[in-house]
């Protein structure tokens, strides 16, 4: 791990002497416990791992405790988008941590002149709902770069018939994003470092078209932050959420800090690690995150962000809850719904052939035959 302030149970020494024997009392209660398979305990009382519906998730899981990233858990050469440029030489393991670093260099992509590179880690295996939690430093640079712990979906083939009825086509929770700087409205003016965002975003197809819900055009819907007493950038902290069909949950030190109706956060998701540009470098223009050309400055660069860890449990939600009105379906749901359609028509039922077809139609290959992934086999097949 990197050098740091003497910590009591992950708290800094100069907090108040209740603060720091809640949290000597909290790990007491709470520190890893030493089972068969020697599997770590979520950081407070926040999540009973012990029973049969949570599962830990090691392949989505890592200590950081080796001399090199473990490429086999973290894709770090993932595709480009908007104003950041992720390049793998940004991310790097040192010292029991994983870094995220953003450097000053500039650079073009298609015409457009860029002004920074930053580091990404993200897990290519999905999941949906379950624990997830991450010990996490931010970083020097203040504002303009923001360290975030984040989950979201990927591709045009995910979606969801919600509850609502609305279709969901890209689902996002952020564990948190530390040090955005994002602009108040009501005081006129940046927030300041302490304010920690722990937001969701989403994108729904309304009559053909992509109609995205974010923290400042829904902020009911998506929108949540804590003022916190301590500056992120000097010490690690715990951040973590509990995604379940029901609700999102996020704690911050074991605490929890917000919650929210799950309406819309159904689709298989991408454990995530990454250092965002942010204002002043960055503006919104038509919508979209675009660069600010004038506010380059190299004071201050390289920063990083630092991660002690990151730790996952799947909760394994009862399928009727999962998907009640989904358009995708798992493989579970495929079969059943295969076999109630070669029954109605009297064929005898072969499943090692309704397998063998769930594997073509799963083109991306995570466990979900959906809708468009079912379209486009039966046109190739027909």
């Amino acid at each position: 791990m990197d050098t740091e302030p003497l910590l009591i149970a992950g708290v800094p020494r100069t907090h108040p002497p209740q603060l720091i024997l809640r949290a000597v009392f909290c790990v007491c209660l709470f520190v890893p416990v030493v089972g068969s398979a020697d599997q770590p305990q979520p950081f407070g009382d926040v999540a009973d791992v012990s029973t049969s519906k949570w599962s830990f998730v090691d392949g989505q899981s890592d200590e950081f405790n080796g001399d090199t990233v473990d490429l086999d858990k973290w894709n770090i050469d993932t595709k480009d988008f908007g104003p950041w440029s992720w390049e793998p030489r940004n991310v790097s393991q040192k010292s029991g941590s994983l870094h995220l670093q953003m450097v000053a260099e500039d650079h073009q992509r298609r015409g457009q002149q860029l002004h920074y590179s930053s580091g990404m880690a993200r897990n290519d295996k999905t999941i949906t709902y379950g624990y997830f939690e991450a010990r996490i430093k931010g970083c020097s640079r203040y504002p303009g770069a923001c360290p975030s712990f984040w989950l979201y979906s990927i591709g045009p083939e995910n979606r969801y018939k919600a509850s609502d009825g609305e279709i969901v086509a890209y689902s996002e929770i952020d564990v948190v994003e530390l040090q955005q700087s994002e602009y108040d409205f009501e005081k006129k003016e940046h927030f300041p470092v302490t304010h920690i965002d722990c937001n969701l975003h989403t994108v729904l197809m309304k009559d053909g078209k992509r109609v995205w819900s974010r923290p400042n055009n829904e902020p009911e819907l998506c929108k949540t932050h804590f003022d916190s007493p301590w500056d992120p950038r000097e010490d690690y902290h715990v951040y973590a959420v509990k995604n379940t069909p029901e609700e999102i949950i996020w704690y911050i030190d074991g605490e929890e800090v917000g919650r929210k109706p799950n309406l819309y956060w159904h689709l298989p998701m991408h454990i995530t690690l990454s250092m965002g540009l942010r204002f002043p470098f960055v503006t919104y223009k038509d919508g979209e995150m675009a660069p600010v050309s004038d506010k380059t400055t190299t004071d201050g660069f390289p920063t990083h962000m630092a991660v002690d860890y990151v730790r996952v449990w799947r909760l394994a939600a009862s399928p009727k809850s999962m998907t009640a009105g989904n358009v995708d379906w798992t493989k579970a749901e495929y079969l059943e719904k295969e076999k109630a359609k070669w029954d109605a028509n009297g064929w005898a039922w072969n499943q090692a052939k309704v397998e063998s077809n769930f594997i073509e139609i799963d083109k991306n290959q995570d466990g979900i035959a959906s809708g468009l992934e079912r379209k486009n086999w039966f046109a190739k097949k027909n």
